[in-house]
């Protein structure tokens, strides 16, 4: 027979109790780890979002940048070409303030002729 306890009752201690926090201190710990879990998905399924979303930005920003320095070469060389000809145009213009070099022009390419001198035209052979 167990021992008087210092009550003066006879009834087994009170354990069943401390078995119900130790189950509920469980039960909560389990929620915990669950909530846990959801939170940390829901973090991570946001960050992989964000990161995507950046790494999509980035492609097509490396995108515009390459059509941007292709367009840009493209400017360059009709630069260079629009120089060339301004200076070309310059050079004509200054030839063409020379009355010898536009008597000659107009004697090459508009027939004309100088006093008593005949001209004799070819045209190509079909």
């Amino acid at each position: 027979m167990p021992a008087p306890l210092e009550s003066g009752r006879d009834t087994p201690p009170k354990i069943k109790p401390l078995n119900d926090r130790k189950k509920q201190l469980s039960q909560n710990a389990i929620e915990n780890r669950l909530r846990l879990k959801r939170r940390f998905l829901v973090c991570m399924s946001i960050f992989l979002i964000v990161l995507s979303l950046m790494g999509w930005s980035y492609i097509e920003k490396k995108q515009l940048i390459a059509e941007q320095k292709q367009s840009f070469q493209v400017a360059n060389q009709e630069q260079t070409k629009a120089e060339k000809e301004t200076v070309r145009l310059k050079e004509e213009i200054e030839r063409l303030n020379d009355k010898k070099y536009v008597a000659n022009l107009a004697r090459s390419e508009l027939l004309y002729s100088k006093k008593g001198e005949t001209i004799f035209y070819f045209s190509p052979e079909d």
